[in-house]
């Protein structure tokens, strides 16, 4: 009798551990759906963060694929500047040497003619021996 009288004590208490154990498992419970809550507004919190991210991402690609072609139409701009002004100096290099070269002509014409006149002039100075 005894031994049923310790075996009920014992099932009595394990019974009483069982149930005490539920309450702290309730309370576990609210605090892991507490924890499960915060999180949850962290990750709602980091998704916000990451959707702002994302559209000042997006506006300063915009704005940098906006320079790129600024800078790609002034550098296109300015080769043909460089490009026209170029071949206006070599047109104007050309027509100098053109008009060098057509006065260096008449000069050489002149000069074979000088040569031509004086020695038509030797000739006749020139006494048969």
């Amino acid at each position: 009798m005894v031994f049923v009288l310790a075996v009920g004590i014992i099932v009595i208490t394990l019974i009483a551990g069982c149930e005490e154990g539920q309450v702290p498992s309730g309370k576990k419970a609210r605090l892991i759906s507490a924890e499960n809550m915060q999180l949850k507004q962290q990750l709602q919190q980091r998704e916000i963060e990451i959707e702002k991210l994302k559209g000042t991402h997006r506006k300063e690609l915009e704005n940098q694929k906006g320079l790129i072609e600024r800078c790609q139409r002034e550098k296109k701009l300015l080769q043909e500047k460089l490009s026209g002004k170029f071949e206006g100096q070599l047109n104007e290099f050309l027509k100098g040497m053109g008009e060098e070269a057509r006065k260096l002509r008449e000069e050489n014409e002149s000069l074979k003619l000088q040569i031509e006149q004086l020695k038509a002039e030797l000739e006749k100075n020139v006494v048969p021996m």
